[in-house]
């Protein structure tokens, strides 16, 4: 049977395949990048609920049900809830960038990387496989075709017109009223939401016991990877070995 719910899918976006040069950039990208997932998932407080890790992805969803039993403001706790991804995430980014004193391709590039979010309501089927809920329905496809659109910036809030009404937003920022089509789906009314980004802190510079430190941490995390040692994702924004 298939529930009411609210979907969402956060996903990181900046690395290209330019930046990733040698062994020492992909493993430190793939460093950064598991970083920044495991913060993420850190940020998700219930109701809403992780559906399962997509490489570099997050998805997300709120049985309507749920929302409603647990939120006072759905409208007003989704917005809020869904710009705190996105300054946590900034944040985060900033901090690695302006302390990390590695070089390499993939760590002087870190303050590139960026959020994108996909909001829609529809309906879904729920099946529990392992520790995660397998979600299941047209709902669901639609959600996922929505991230590879057309949109050119890296950093934005896509929501569907299903769940535009459902979801407060604060006034005065970039909105923009548009659609995309699917060869299956057809054409998807959309509004493109744009937060507001300050830019990332300059680097510090860290004291000799500080890089030392970093250091060794960033080569016995790149060695445990290398080895295999420490199980990393599969990261479709970075390329493969």
């Amino acid at each position: 049977m298939e529930t009411p719910m609210y979907f969402f899918i956060a996903d990181i976006s900046g690395y290209t395949s330019f930046m990733i040069q040698n062994k020492m950039d992909y493993t430190h990208g793939t460093l950064v990048i598991t970083e920044l997932m495991n913060y993420l998932v850190k940020q998700v407080a219930l109701p809403i609920e992780i559906s399962k890790l997509e490489g570099d992805a997050l998805f997300l969803y709120l049985p309507e049900d749920k929302a409603i039993k647990n939120i006072k403001n759905i409208p007003e706790y989704l917005g809020e809830k869904i710009l705190e991804f996105f300054n946590a995430f900034s944040a985060r980014v900033g901090q690695m960038y302006s302390t990390t004193p590695c070089t390499c391709g993939a760590c002087s590039n870190i303050a590139q990387l960026n959020l994108k979010v996909v909001a829609h309501y529809g309906k879904a089927a729920i099946n529990k496989i392992g520790s995660f809920q397998e979600l299941a329905g047209v709902d669901v496809i639609l959600v996922h075709r929505l991230l590879k659109n057309q949109i050119k910036e890296k950093r934005y809030l896509l929501l569907t017109e299903a769940v535009f009404e459902k979801i407060k937003l604060p006034p005065g920022e970039k909105l923009a009223k548009g659609e995309e089509t699917d060869k299956d789906l057809g054409k998807i009314p959309i509004y493109v939401y744009y937060p507001s980004q300050t830019p990332p802190p300059k680097r510090v510079e860290l004291k000799g016991w500080e890089k030392f430190i970093t250091h060794c941490k960033l080569s016995i995390a790149g060695f445990l990877v290398k080895t295999g040692l420490m199980k990393t994702r599969s990261f479709h924004n970075l390329p493969s070995k």
